[in-house]
């Protein structure tokens, strides 16, 4: 009776500790995704995105001064190994999709949330790479911070051994598409194709 008791015990607490292990297990997946927001994300009202001025290598520039244009919004940073990389390849094939007066219509903005390394001169030099048009912009961690609360983005910094400055940063990718009119309305995934991506900007152009 004994031996059955311990044995019923043990599937017991073996049960408790596998639905243990499950928790912990999607806790990880989902502090690690790139779909996680902020807790804060959006403006006072609770609306996601909105205005915002930040530095480039030719001064400050406001999301307002696209007004016109729709603009296409990227949260990253330049000692990214893949993610942006590819991102920013992603973006430049969707415009090279385009018909010249079409690309004049619209805005790529790469918002770097590596305040520390990433001024406006490495900026420009990095989104240059991909199209003429683009645009680096950064700011103070104060100010990296409120763009990103105000469109439900993430990142967080994570110390890795094979990073050659020994800082990375984990962050959520998506496109976020801004409107004419300044309103964002969309945050496409990081496995938007590029025809999907010129699809949209071509709706709001």
């Amino acid at each position: 009776m004994d031996s059955a008791q311990n044995y019923s015990s043990r599937l017991v607490i073996g049960s408790l500790l596998a639905g243990l292990l499950i928790v912990v297990i999607l806790a990880v997946l989902l502090l690690t995704s790139d779909d996680l927001r902020n807790r804060d994300a959006g403006g006072e009202d609770g609306v996601l995105g909105g205005d915002f001025t930040l530095t480039s290598i030719n001064g400050d520039v406001s999301l307002s001064d696209f007004k016109g244009q729709a603009v296409m919004i990227y949260f990253g940073f330049v000692n990214c190994s893949q993610v942006c990389p590819t991102s920013m390849k992603t973006m430049q094939l969707a415009l090279e999709k385009m018909r010249p007066e079409e690309v004049e219509e619209v805005q790529v903005l790469l918002v770097s949330v590596d305040v520390d390394n990433d001024n406006v001169a490495v900026l420009n030099d990095y989104v240059k790479k991909f199209h003429q048009g683009f645009i680096g912009l950064t700011g103070t961690v104060d100010q990296i911070n409120h763009v990103i609360d105000e469109y439900g983005s993430y990142y967080s910094p994570t110390e890795l051994e094979e990073f050659d400055e020994g800082r990375a940063f984990r962050h959520s990718s998506r496109y976020y598409l801004v409107n004419k009119q300044g309103k964002l309305v969309d945050a496409m995934r990081h496995s938007t194709t590029v025809n999907e991506i010129t699809a949209r900007l071509r709706k709001l152009i």
